[in-house]
């Protein structure tokens, strides 16, 4: 294809994304033509208060999603109809209905466009990747074909970047580059170190010793004494952009001294934020911040966290050696082994300023999955399991072939080992992670699963205000540092983070791809955790935490951006509440 016809299709394709997502969330409304056919695919029409009309074909899953054809969708406007062809023109004439201002819809278009430019490049990158092929890979390569958030209609905005930063650092790319290496008077950062590693360990993990001895001259040069720093990575982007302007104070007074890139090779997770070494790959992931507006918020890294992080994720790590469900189910934490925060002196002063002030500069360290494996094992993110290639080939296919297990036992394996660590952590500790695609890294081993590793616990990791009596036993040391929520919030940690923004799209796929019912599919789930509660918990589950119940609240994320548009705030955007949903895993379905 061209690039005029890969630009119509990466439009198709996030208007079809637009119109499935905007009807969940309930703010668009489109009307059923026809009875559903083969596939359980109708006709629909959406008419927008514009008096623009989008005729197009969909079928609608038990999440009450519409699974919209991208090359089914038709605009018709003053009588005349036409294959709808940008994605720009979809949302001018949605905005009333999506109730933008202007000035949120010029920011929104400019946001769309960034990402439709990377979803064209991706298109060029992916167009001759197969299922099979991609299914060979190891998991970090696996990630650079993702399409990104499948929830967030704009999920490759980047804000802040040009072209030249997208081929340097985005995760498709696969470009490998060195960090920029400061040195960071002691008195003025905060750090937080395991126990169980020292400094001179840490920086063996990225650095050679003749690089370090390196950075001591450099420091001795200056008439200032190594023992008085701490070197810390960032990102090569952050520091042109924002360190070296924002913090020339601190760097005029030698707080900060500029080292230069050095050290191993890293390319970019799917998360931007986190990257893993490709120069010695069973070495740390380090997590750096950067000041881009992507998905729903910039991505820094939230400066409270930073040094209470290896002590909160070795708590978390004892809880999962040592509670038998979860060795069953070999549940394992990527720990993070050290954080490191410098504040800007004038910034952390302002309490309501805006928040990506406080999340500039910091770093951590955190265990890579490659350093867990063995030979014959792999490591994926969920968000992994719902990709299609272009023959509309699913890899989750893929591995339940190459696993020799039938749809329906990998299920269930792959419900055992994720599922219920994850509800089991509720249940016994109080404990919710985000448990988004990228928070949950699934081990397969010969293709089945295996196990999961945990992760990434700055702000995802969160604490029921109710205490058990195990969360007492295990936790007492962290609480402080983890935010607290009461049960019936918590609980979307998994209802919303896994089940709607991850199994959702799985079992979309599979009815797509791998011609498996979704109701078959939650009825599997259903079951996996009626056997967990009767061999593990005496007595009836708290209703709020019920995973059975008649309803789930329905989570919206998109209507948060068209609400608060992209001004400043002093807090992360905060999800919204639409009406409930029924409950796929009785069997809820929709005709």
């Amino acid at each position: 294809m061209n690039q005029a016809e890969l630009w119509l299709v990466a439009n198709q394709n996030l208007i079809a994304k637009s119109i499935g997502e905007l009807a969940y969330e309930q703010i668009l409304k489109p009307v059923r033509q026809s009875a559903q056919i083969t596939n359980k695919q109708a006709s629909y029409v959406l008419t927008l208060q514009s008096g623009a009309v989008y005729s197009f074909e969909a079928w609608l899953s038990i999440w009450d999603h519409l699974k919209v054809f991208p090359s089914s969708i038709n605009r018709v406007k003053e009588e005349r109809s036409d294959q709808a062809v940008s994605a720009g023109q979809f949302f001018i004439d949605a905005k009333s209905d999506l109730q933008m201002t202007d000035i949120i819809l010029g920011n929104f278009l400019e946001e769309m466009n960034s990402t439709l430019y990377s979803d064209v490049n991706l298109l060029i990158k992916n167009k001759d990747l197969t299922a099979d092929k991609l299914g060979s890979y190891d998991g970090h390569k696996i990630q650079s074909a993702l399409n990104g958030h499948p929830k967030i209609l704009l999920n490759k905005g980047r804000m802040g970047w040009g072209s030249e930063d997208l081929k340097k650092y985005a995760p498709e790319n696969e470009t490998q580059f060195q960090l920029f290496w400061i040195a960071a008077s002691k008195a003025k950062t905060q750090s937080g170190l395991n126990s169980a590693i020292t400094v001179d360990e840490l920086l063996d993990e990225t650095l050679s010793r003749t690089e370090i001895s390196n950075f001591h001259q450099q420091i001795n040069k200056l008439n200032r004494k190594p023992e008085d720093y701490i070197f810390i990575p960032v990102h090569p982007w952050q520091w042109e952009n924002v360190i070296s302007v924002q913090f020339f104070g601190a760097i005029a007074n030698l707080e900060i001294i500029a080292l230069g890139l050095s050290g191993d090779r890293y390319t970019p997770q799917i998360s931007i934020r986190t990257l893993s070494n490709v120069t010695r790959p069973q070495k740390m992931d380090i997590k750096l911040p950067l000041t881009i507006l992507n998905t729903s918020a910039v991505r820094g890294i939230p400066s409270r966290y930073i040094a209470s992080a290896p002590l909160v994720a070795s708590a978390v790590a004892r809880i999962c050696e040592t509670d038998s469900v979860l060795k069953l189910a070999q549940t394992e934490v990527l720990q993070e082994k050290a954080g490191f925060k410098f504040e800007h002196e004038d910034f952390v002063q302002v309490g309501s300023a805006p928040y990506r002030y406080n999340e500039y500069l910091g770093a951590i360290f955190r265990e890579s999955t490659q350093s867990k494996l063995q030979a014959d094992e792999i490591a994926i993110l969920t968000a992994s399991l719902f990709y299609q290639d272009n023959k509309g080939r699913s890899l989750i296919g893929t591995f339940i072939k190459n696993s020799g297990l039938s749809k329906q036992k990998w299920l269930q394996k792959y419900f055992e080992v994720v599922v219920v660590p994850l509800y089991h952590l509720q249940l016994k500790y109080g404990l919710g992670l985000v448990s988004h695609g990228q928070n949950i890294v699934l081990k397969l081993k010969g293709s089945i699963p295996a196990g999961i590793f945990l992760k990434d616990f700055q702000g995802d990791l969160r604490l029921s205000n109710e205490p058990t009596l195990l969360q007492n036993n295990f936790l007492d040391s962290v609480a402080k540092h983890l935010d607290k929520l009461p049960p019936d919030y918590l609980i979307h940690d998994l209802v919303t983070g896994h089940f709607v923004t991850v199994l959702r799209f799985i079992s979309e796929t599979m009815h797509e791809s791998d011609q498996f019912s979704e109701i078959k599919f939650y009825e599997i789930l259903a079951n996996v955790i009626k056997e967990y509660l009767k061999n593990n918990v005496e007595g009836p589950v708290d209703k709020r935490l019920d995973l059975l119940r008649q309803h789930f609240q329905r989570v919206l994320l998109n209507k948060v951006r068209f609400k608060i548009g992209y001004a400043d705030s002093a807090e992360r955007p905060l999800p919204l509440l639409g009406a409930d949903l029924k409950n796929p895993l009785l069997g809820a379905h929709y005709e």
